[in-house]
C-alpha cells in the first residue's frame, strides 16, 4: 500500500539522519530521535487499526525474544519504584538521607534520571525494530532500505574523508575535542563511527554478492565472469564498489582496532553464510570476492599507516583496570543491579587509586559487564538472550530460505560485528549506531521467514 510505503520512507529517513547530530548522542539529539520514532509508531498503529490488515510478521513468530525483552524492561521499571519495600533499595539512598538530614525514598537505581533517559532510548530502539519488522517484510521496501543505507554510509564516509584529508579538526560546525588525529565523520568517538561504517560495508558487500548471483553462469572462467559482471551490472557494480571503497577507507582511517577486526570477522561470516543452506555453492563467489579483495588491498596500501601504528602500540591499560573494577562492583550488585544508566555514578565507589583510571570514566568499555552491573545478572541475561534469539532467527533463515538470503545473512553479520565490538567498546550505547542495528536486524528477521510462515 502507498501509505505503508510513506511510513517506511519516514522510518528510513529517521535512521539515516540519526548519525548527523553527533551520532544523536546528546540530550537534544536522542530526545528528538525518540520523539520522531514515537510519532511514527503512533502513526503506524493508527494506520494498522484503520485498515484492519493482519500484521506482516505475526507476534507469535518472535514471542521468545519479545517476552525476554519485556522482562528486562519490567525490571528497569521496578528499579525505578520509589520507596521500594523489603530492603531492596540501594544503600546509597540511606547515606544520602543522612547527609542531607531529609528522608528520601530509596530505589534500586542510584540514578533514576539516568535510568529513565536510557529506558526512553530503549523504547525508541524497540520501536524502530518493530517498524522495520512490519514494514520491511515487503521485499521492495527491504531492498530499497539496503541500497539507501549504503548510499548514506558512503555519504558519511565521504564527509569524514574530506574533513580528514583537508586537515579539518571539526565535526560539522563544532571544533573537535577528542580524536583529533582520527577520522570520526559526524561521530565524536572513532570506535562508534567504525561500527556504523562496518555495517555499511557489510551491506555493500552483500549487495555486490547478490548482484553476482543474479548474473552467475557456471560455464565461464573467472576472467570471463568478471568481464561479464562489468558489462551487465556496470553502473550498479561501479556505485557499490565506489561506496564500499569510500566506507572501507574511512573505516581504516578511524584507527579503530576493534572496529576493523570486528568488521573483518563479520565479512568472513558473510562468506560462510553465503555458502550455507539450500542455495549452497550457487552464488558464484569468485568474481566479487576477487574484486572486493583487490579493492581492500588497495585501500589498505593507501591508508593503513595510522591503523598499523595503533596495532603496534596495542595495550589494554585503563580498560583492563576498568574491567576488573567493574567486575568487583558486579559482585555487590549481581542480582538487583545498580540501575540502568548508572555506571558513571556507581563506578567511582569501586575505582582504585590508579593513575590510569583516576579521571572521570563514564563507560565500562564493555557493554556486557556494564549491563550486568546496571541491570543485575538475571535481567541482563534476558536482554542478551533476546537479541541473540533474533540473530539466531536470522541464521535459521539463512539455512531455510532459497531466495533473498542476503537479508538474513545481513542480520547474522551485523550481529557478529556489534556483538564482538561490544566486548571492548560501547558503540551500542550510541543512539545512531543502535538505531541502525535495530533497523537492519528488523528487516533481516522479517525476511528470514518464508512467505507462508510470516
Amino acid at each position: 500500500m502507498r501509505s505503508e510505503r510513506v511510513l517506511f520512507w519516514c522510518l528510513l529517513s529517521i535512521v539515516l539522519i540519526a548519525p548527523l547530530p553527533l551520532g544523536s548522542n546528546r540530550p537534544l539529539g536522542w530526545s528528538l530521535l525518540a520523539l520522531a520514532v514515537g510519532v511514527l509508531l503512533a502513526a503506524w498503529s493508527v494506520h494498522h487499526l484503520y485498515t484492519g490488515r493482519r500484521l506482516a510478521v505475526d507476534v507469535a513468530l518472535i514471542r521468545v525474544p519479545l517476552v525476554l525483552f519485556f522482562i528486562a524492561c519490567a525490571w528497569v521499571l521496578i528499579q525505578l519504584i520509589p520507596g521500594i519495600p523489603f530492603g531492596l533499595a540501594h544503600p546509597a539512598w540511606q547515606d544520602i538521607s543522612i547527609f542531607f538530614g531529609v528522608s528520601i525514598p530509596g530505589r534500586i537505581s542510584i540514578d533514576p534520571d539516568g535510568s529513565m533517559t536510557v529506558f526512553m532510548r530503549w523504547m525508541a530502539y524497540a520501536a524502530v525494530f518493530w517498524l522495520a519488522l512490519q514494514l520491511g517484510r515487503d521485499r521492495a521496501n527491504a531492498g530499497m532500505a539496503l541500497r539507501a543505507f549504503v548510499w548514506a554510509g558512503a555519504a558519511y564516509a565521504l564527509y569524514g574523508l574530506t574533513a580528514y584529508l583537508t586537515g579539518g579538526e571539526t565535526i560539522l560546525f563544532y571544533k573537535k575535542w577528542a580524536y583529533r588525529e582520527a577520522l570520526t565523520s559526524t561521530f565524536v568517538n572513532r570506535n562508534s563511527y567504525a561500527t556504523f561504517a562496518g555495517m555499511g560495508l557489510i551491506v555493500a558487500f552483500l549487495l555486490i554478492l547478490n548482484g553476482a548471483k543474479r548474473y552467475h553462469t557456471k560455464d565461464q572462467s573467472l576472467r570471463q565472469k568478471m568481464l561479464f559482471h562489468l558489462g551487465r551490472a556496470g553502473p550498479a557494480l561501479l556505485f557499490l564498489g565506489t561506496a564500499a571503497f569510500l566506507i572501507l577507507s574511512a573505516l581504516i582511517l578511524t584507527g579503530s582496532r576493534a572496529g576493523a577486526f570486528s568488521t573483518l570477522a563479520a565479512l568472513l561470516v558473510v562468506l560462510v553464510c553465503t555458502g550455507a543452506g539450500k542455495s549452497r555453492h550457487r552464488y558464484g563467489l569468485g568474481a566479487p570476492v576477487v574484486f572486493f579483495g583487490l579493492m581492500a588491498i588497495a585501500v589498505y596500501a593507501l591508508s593503513s599507516e595510522f591503523l598499523l601504528a595503533r596495532l603496534e602500540n596495542a595495550s589494554l591499560g585503563a580498560r583492563q583496570m576498568t574491567y576488573l573494577q567493574t567486575i568487583e562492583a558486579i559482585t555487590d550488585h549481581s542480582v538487583l543491579g545498580s540501575g540502568l544508566g548508572s555506571f558513571a555514578q556507581i563506578f567511582p565507589l569501586y575505582r582504585a587509586d590508579d593513575a590510569l583510571v583516576a579521571k572521570f570514566w563514564g563507560r565500562a568499555h564493555n557493554t556486557y559487564i556494564e549491563n550486568i552491573l546496571e541491570l543485575g545478572l538475571p535481567a541482563a541475561l534476558a536482554l542478551f538472550v533476546a537479541v541473540g534469539a533474533l540473530a539466531a532467527r536470522c541464521w535459521r533463515g539463512v539455512q531455510a530460505r532459497s531466495r533473498d538470503r542476503h537479508f538474513p545473512i545481513m542480520g547474522v553479520a551485523v550481529s557478529v560485528l556489534v556483538g564482538l565490538h561490544s566486548f571492548v567498546d560501547f558503540s551500542l550505547q550510541i543512539p545512531a549506531v543502535t538505531i541502525a542495528y535495530m533497523f537492519l536486524l528488523g528487516i533481516a528477521v522479517a525476511q528470514s521467514f518464508s512467505s507462508r510462515r510470516a
